[in-house]
């Protein structure tokens, strides 16, 4: 599973990016994003209008299997899913992610923070659901779409996150697409080779800490 994730980037880039034309509520410069934290996604309001919005990680209930990742697979299988995502998509704003790898003679797995090289800032594709209490308040969950991971990383990190390119974004994010069977035209899978981790500090598996040294690469020797 992907069960962290980073986001060190300014507000207005990601607005420019993902072409928003509203900021609702949000929260970037983000280290060490962990399941139900609130963190910024982008999404279209009710106007059909694309807006950064707060939105807590993971669905309702929060121990199902899908609440946090689900796949492309799950999604057709389930029928909640498959509602969700006709009409509830969203990307998820990330600059890294994080997973752990056994090395050397460490007690503990380290910590690995993942990045896209070339793209410092990049969208994930995920679906969201939204509940209203009794007071009115909204609140928005979602999940993230993950694939199984192929190549060299697969031997320590099992899933990647479904990172969607330009023109996946816009199709995600088209209020007007509800056939699933176009849309996952738009949802590649993420190869190893395409990706570069580095050891962090183990203080990640904290859910409460957040600091820039999250993702600040260790100089630690694997050999």
């Amino acid at each position: 599973m992907v069960q962290r994730f980073s986001l060190k980037a300014e507000i207005y880039d990601v607005m420019e990016q993902f072409k928003a034309t509203k900021v609702m509520q949000t929260q970037a410069q983000r280290y060490n994003v962990t399941p139900t934290q609130n963190v910024t996604i982008v999404m279209n309001d009710r106007h059909e209008q694309r807006v950064l919005q707060d939105a807590r990680w993971g669905l309702f209930p929060y121990w199902a299997s899908d609440a946090v990742n689900t796949t492309k697979q799950a999604v057709r299988g389930k029928s909640f899913l498959f509602e969700l995502v006709t009409r509830n998509r969203c990307v998820v704003p990330c600059t890294g992610f994080y997973g752990a790898k056994q090395v050397g003679l460490e007690r503990d797995p380290r910590a690995m923070h993942i990045v896209l090289p070339g793209k410092p800032l990049f969208g994930v594709a995920g679906i969201f659901d939204r509940f209203r209490n009794a007071q009115g308040e909204e609140t928005r969950v979602f999940t993230m779409l993950t694939s199984e991971t192929t190549g060299t990383m697969a031997s320590w990190q099992p899933s990647l996150p479904i990172v969607l390119d330009e023109e996946g974004v816009e199709a995600w994010l088209n209020p007007k697409a509800r056939n699933y069977d176009l849309l996952q035209m738009h949802l590649p899978h993420l190869e190893s080779y395409m990706l570069r981790s580095y050891p962090v500090t183990n203080a990640v598996y904290d859910d409460q800490y957040e600091s820039p040294d999250c993702i600040l690469e260790l100089g630690i020797d694997f050999g």
